[in-house]
């Protein structure tokens, strides 16, 4: 009978046990919870690798202690020319490995939650609402301010704590202005470009004409140094054009070009 008694208890015991298997990224904290006799509490060793048999009373809280990405969404936050702007802010954290005891007993399965989002959403708050809507959106050294200054304080806001997770960055993600903001300001990009478009043009035909007016300055000059006729110049310019366009399709293959204008003789160019 004893012995039955003892394999019966045996098995009772066995039946009322499971395994805790956290994966590779992770660890489990055990809360032990007794059902008779001794005491409770938290494990200060954690279940980081492989399985381990518990106690069906036990029960366990998983952290990863790889980095992880928390993200905190802002919508309509004013800035300090009261425009309301959207944008993310990323706050990347990892948990201390072999710490997540300490990290429970002290701060709790939503650490993150409960400790550092609130501070979190704060700083970003302030520091985003003390600039303009354009220097958000387009001024990035502004923004590489503000990653900086919010690490900084993060990091320092965890370490009074005495938390054990470390800070790795602080990203704000793209600032975005509504959509009449949008529009406006793509209207006045496309008004700026039509006008310097416009400028552009303009400049390019006063270009043009002062190298005709030098052009014909020169011609004139020409035709004065070397007592030419108007007949013999403009048969000398005629000789010219026909001359520019030979160099034109010199290297052109199977092309006919056709010389003068009364008497039109044709070359095959090969």
């Amino acid at each position: 009978m004893k012995k039955i008694f003892t394999l019966l208890f045996a098995v009772s015991l066995f039946s009322s046990c499971y395994r805790v298997s956290p994966n590779g990224d992770e660890e489990s904290v055990l809360l032990m919870k007794p059902l008779i006799f001794g005491h409770g509490g938290v494990d200060d060793t954690p279940v980081s690798s492989g399985a381990e048999w518990v106690a069906s009373t036990t029960d366990y809280v998983t952290f990863k202690i790889t980095p992880v990405t928390l993200t905190e969404k802002f919508d309509d936050m004013m800035t300090d020319d009261n425009t309301p702007v959207d944008f993310s802010a990323y706050l990347r954290l990892q948990v201390k490995k072999g710490q997540t005891p300490a990290l429970y007993k002290n701060f709790g399965e939503l650490w993150y939650e409960n400790n550092i989002a609130p501070t979190f959403r704060a700083q970003v708050r302030d520091k985003a609402s003390s600039h303009k809507m354009f220097d958000l959106t387009s001024n990035r050294e502004i923004l590489a301010s503000i990653e900086t200054d919010l690490f900084n304080k993060i990091a320092d806001h965890i370490k009074k704590m005495n938390m054990p997770v470390t800070v790795l960055q602080v990203t704000v993600g793209a600032v975005t202005p509504p959509a009449e903001v949008l529009e406006e300001t793509r209207r006045t990009a496309a008004q700026n470009q039509s006008k310097l478009t416009q400028e552009a043009r303009a400049n390019a035909e006063l270009a043009r004409k002062q190298a005709e007016i030098n052009k014909a300055i020169a011609d004139q000059s020409y035709q004065k140094q070397m007592s030419m006729t108007m007949p013999d110049y403009l048969k000398l310019r005629g000789l010219e054009i026909e001359k520019e366009k030979i160099e034109l399709i010199r290297d052109k293959q199977n092309v006919s070009i056709i010389f003068g204008s009364s008497v039109q003789p044709t070359y095959e160019v090969k």
